[in-house]
């Protein structure tokens, strides 16, 4: 997920991993694949069938400073682009030939009314 200004800008950039969890769930008295698992350490991100998964990203659209004791904001800017794409990626790197598939992108204008108090 990224999000551009007009001119090509990238000023936020965030990313969503999912990954399933291994089978035995740390239950049973077997270790599996190490003290990580059995601990109950993983956190499941796996994207379970037939069910939609939605994900919130917060797009910091100013940026904040001090000047003369004040909180003084300024917009970075009024309109931008928002670019989510999805890959289905089953080993290795991105980048690697023939590993990577896009599945979803979308690209959406968006635009911060100008003026206000």
């Amino acid at each position: 997920m990224t999000a551009k200004t007009a001119d090509g800008k990238v000023f936020y950039e965030n990313e969503k991993i999912y990954m399933p969890v291994p089978q035995q769930m740390g239950r049973g008295d077997k270790m599996g694949r190490g003290p990580y698992e059995k601990s109950g350490i993983l956190r499941d991100s796996s994207l379970p069938p037939l069910k939609t998964t939605r994900e919130k990203f917060t797009i910091p659209v100013y940026t904040e400073a001090t000047k003369d004791d004040k909180l003084v904001r300024t917009i970075i800017a009024n309109d931008f682009t928002v670019d989510v794409e999805v890959w289905y990626q089953p080993y290795g790197k991105k980048d690697d030939e023939g590993n990577a598939q896009k599945w979803f992108a979308v690209t959406k204008n968006m635009s911060i009314a100008k003026g206000g108090k």
